[in-house]
């Protein structure tokens, strides 16, 4: 890799991303009037409005007002981040997800920087786990067809990055354009099995320009196949938003007495992050093509519902009709699996608490495990199973729940059917290499080369034998 930029400088970019309205119109950096400025006018402009900010606000997701002013003073004695240029800032349509993303130059290194916002819309998010079954999806080939658009001849290197669907969008993007140097995603998210086995002579030929940046606890770079180089740095403590501030964009930033920013590499990745990971692509493994986008539908539907750590609106995604089958698939999975893995749903417990999230619906899973026959009898008699529950000594904050969500009972019906169905140890949770999927692709072209030689083979022998009885007669 040939960048002149440093991790911190790549992390500060992406933090930069996503800076809104700070102080005023003028605090937001992808913005057309930022064209032609350089990253130090901009910070000046919002540090001489640092009296408008409020310290407490929330100006993006998990990063408040005080917090981008500590990231402003970073950036204000970093000459060579400052004197980056900001070319050109666009913006997909709001039928496109409304994604964000930048042309920068850095005039020292004559090198190009294409930086992509994260998830910027509901829309972005569906997109995020349309993955699952769309190869690409549309929104990386919206990213890919900006990209070629812009006119990068004259440059010395050319830089992509982004942070979580933008890290995504960036890899995407060195694996189909052989132009790009150099691509540091920070928390973005992997490619289905799919994209791994079509893309791989390409993957295998760019994976090595990829570094990935990643948080020890991160939840979204768990998510399918990674690709490229992966390097885990530690994160801050959980602040506001508990768990899910380990996929903000200044999670592995730390602050010496004096204001300089640092981050750290970690020795590897959180250990229950590593399960979930190995987890989710077992059952990602587990679903026929065919159901893979009702599934990623599902998703999708309770991230954008659940994000607000509502629990009604999360079991609402979960017992909805349109989802219930695809939910009960995954619960079915993760209890079976919990059966050969037993801390798996210790770490679930732990994440939903740190979201925020109830841990009742746990209490009513458990139960389904440890009963699945007798829940499946009388299941759709919920009074029945309440009693039980009381005749156990349940607490009453589980019966409470239950009573509040009648409609999961027919859900845990489905869960508990789905539950002798499944072997959790049939797939494997690695990655997928793209290396390994070349030599799958090879190996079916010699079987069907071996079956093209038998079939000729076995023609000629056709042949010649009509011959020669034709010839006998």
């Amino acid at each position: 890799m040939n960048s002149c930029l440093s991790i911190e400088e790549i992390v500060l970019i992406n933090c930069l991303l996503y800076c809104e309205n700070l102080g005023g119109p003028r605090g937001t950096f992808l913005s057309i009037s930022q064209e032609s400025r350089t990253i130090g006018d901009f910070v000046d402009g919002v540090l001489h409005y640092a009296t408008k900010i409020e310290n407490d606000k929330e100006y993006s997701t998990g990063v408040t007002g005080a917090e981008y002013k500590q990231l402003m003073w970073a950036i204000r004695p970093l000459e060579h981040l400052k004197n980056i240029i900001i070319m050109q800032v666009h913006y997909e349509s709001e039928g496109a997800g409304g994604g964000r993303s930048a042309l920068l130059f850095d005039p020292s290194a004559n090198e190009a920087i294409v930086a992509f916002k994260g998830t910027q819309s509901d829309a972005e998010w569906i997109d995020n786990v349309s993955g699952l079954y769309q190869v690409p999806t549309a929104f990386q080939d919206n990213a890919l067809n900006w990209f070629k658009s812009l006119d990068l001849d004259g440059y010395d290197t050319i830089t992509v990055t982004g942070h979580s669907k933008g890290g995504n969008k960036a890899k995407f993007i060195t694996i189909m354009d052989d132009r790009v140097d150099n691509c540091f995603s920070f928390d973005g998210q992997g490619f289905s099995d799919e994209f791994i086995r079509k893309y791989s002579p390409l993957i295998v030929k760019n994976q090595s320009k990829i570094l990935n940046i990643s948080a020890e606890s991160d939840f979204v770079n768990i998510l399918l196949n990674d690709v490229g180089k992966k390097q885990f740095y530690l994160g801050t403590n959980y602040g506001r938003l508990g768990f899910a501030e380990n996929h903000c964009p200044n999670a592995i930033a730390f602050y010496d007495d004096i204001g300089e920013m640092t981050i750290h590499e970690a020795p590897g990745q959180d250990k229950k992050m590593s399960a979930l990971d190995k987890m989710l692509n077992s059952f990602i493994r587990s679903i026929r093509m065919s159901t893979k986008e009702k599934v990623a539908n599902m998703l999708g539907s309770v991230i954008v519902n659940a994000s607000s750590g509502d629990t009604d609106k999360l079991v609402y995604s979960f017992s909805d009709s349109t989802n219930s089958d695809s939910a009960a698939k995954l619960i079915a999975y993760t209890l079976r699996y919990k059966v050969e893995k037993p801390k798996m749903v210790d770490s679930i417990r732990e994440i939903l608490q740190q979201n925020g999230f109830s841990t009742n619906m746990l209490g009513a899973i458990d139960f389904v495990t440890n009963y699945d026959l007798l829940m499946e009898l009388i299941g759709k008699k919920p009074e029945a199973v309440i009693s039980i529950l009381k005749m156990r000594h349940t607490s009453d904050n589980l019966i409470q729940f239950l009573r509040k969500h009648m409609e999961l009972f027919d859900l845990l019906v489905s869960v508990s059917r789905k539950m002798r169905r499944i072997n959790p140890l049939k797939y494997n949770g690695d990655d997928l290499k793209a290396e390994d999927a070349t030599i799958i692709i090879n190996s079916q072209f010699m079987i069907s080369r071996r079956t093209l030689s038998f079939l000729v083979f076995g023609a000629i022998v056709i042949t010649v034998t009509c011959i020669f009885i034709l010839w006998l007669r």
